[in-house]
């Protein structure tokens, strides 16, 4: 393995360095005797093996061990600013994957390259659950993204008051099918995506199990009868696939995963705080589990409109491709985030308790 230095700055700033590959992030390492400014400058200029880097070293006047050099070069592969140069992707060459690319560049290190992440990212299968509000928005981002396979289950057809914030759908489209339009909305975006439909209405874990194997992770942004975030967490759990769920009730939107045998699942979550309305979780305290309870009297209605849809399948498109990539652990799983539309889009994250006697995940 060749070693080598990303696109970094840095500065001497009194005794250490000011280094920024991240514009967002500032890293200050102490050096006073310049020994890790000279590291920098050869992995910039001369990336190598590390022996090769040791003679660069040794060349400049900095005798070091090989087990001290390796001390140096994990330390430093943790803050993710080395790469292998022979692994990283030539971005100029991505075409529609240079966004993509970039993106991973900021996640990649020695043993994982933007390159791998992209990879991971093509052969990946997701299936999505909804080709609704939350659904396009997904859906638009996994096709962008270069997902290898997407399953896309719904049972409804487009109508009028679709449109103002379902935007893989056009007025010419009304009437038809949802899962057509939107496949044919992914096959002229991305024509190497494999897109496959299912119009199916879902009434039990059971509609599900046969649509699960080789699946790498489910969004979920259906609505389809009363208890179908139990049946979608049922089906998953059983079958070891994570899932990523999003939605809004009144001014609020919220995001979910659950992570088979790693976190709670949506059953530990109703078995602690009650059922309520379950895609429309709040935060878990006295006085709003009081309001779930109570908000089962008012009429369910979808007031989701263009922004909002887009916020919500953002953050779960970002979810899904933390379990795709690894690019960082899950944000969400055993957990929710609500984010008030009615308070400047403010976030709060709140973790569900893992029940260790739950029927579904426990087993």
């Amino acid at each position: 393995m060749r070693i080598g230095l990303k696109q970094c700055a840095w500065e001497r700033a009194g005794d250490g360095l000011l280094l920024v590959c991240d514009p967002s992030r500032v890293i200050e390492l102490g050096d006073p005797e310049g020994q890790v400014e000279r590291l920098l400058t050869v992995l910039r200029d001369h990336p190598g093996t590390a022996a090769e880097l040791r003679a660069t070293l040794a060349a400049g006047g900095d005798e070091v061990t090989l087990d001290e050099l390796a001390d140096a070069l994990e330390a430093l592969d943790g803050l993710r600013i080395l790469c292998d140069p022979d692994r990283s992707a030539d971005r100029d060459r991505a075409g529609r994957d240079f966004s993509n690319l970039a993106f991973f560049d900021l996640f990649a290190s020695l043993e994982r390259s933007d390159a791998d992440l992209l990879a991971r990212v093509r052969g990946a299968h997701v299936l999505q659950l909804g080709a609704g509000g939350l659904g396009s928005s997904v859906l638009q981002s996994l096709a962008g993204l270069g997902v290898g396979r997407i399953t896309i289950l719904d049972d409804d057809v487009v109508e009028p008051r679709n449109l103002a914030r379902q935007f893989l759908y056009r007025e010419a489209d009304l009437g038809t099918p949802k899962v057509d339009r939107a496949a044919a909305w992914v096959r002229a975006n991305n024509p190497a995506i494999d897109v496959r439909t299912v119009r199916r209405w879902i009434t039990g874990p059971a509609d599900l199990a046969d649509l699960l194997p080789g699946v790498d992770v489910v969004v979920a942004g259906i609505d389809q009868g009363e208890h179908i975030d139990a049946w979608v967490n049922a089906a998953c759990v059983a079958a070891g696939v994570p899932h990523v769920r999003g939605g809004m009730t009144g001014s609020q939107l919220i995001y979910y995963s659950v992570d088979p045998g790693r976190s709670a699942c949506v059953a530990c979550r109703v078995r602690a705080y009650g059922d309520g309305r379950e895609v429309a979780a709040t935060a878990l305290n006295p006085a709003a589990v009081t309001a779930q309870r109570l908000s089962a009297g008012v009429p369910s209605l979808n007031r989701a409109n263009g922004p909002a849809a887009a916020l919500v399948g953002s953050l779960v498109a970002f979810e899904a491709l933390r379990y795709l990539t690894g690019y960082e652990p899950p944000y969400v799983a055993g957990a929710e985030v609500l984010i008030d539309i009615a308070g400047g889009c403010q976030q709060r994250r709140e973790a569900w308790p893992r029940d260790p006697g739950c029927p579904v995940c426990a087993p």
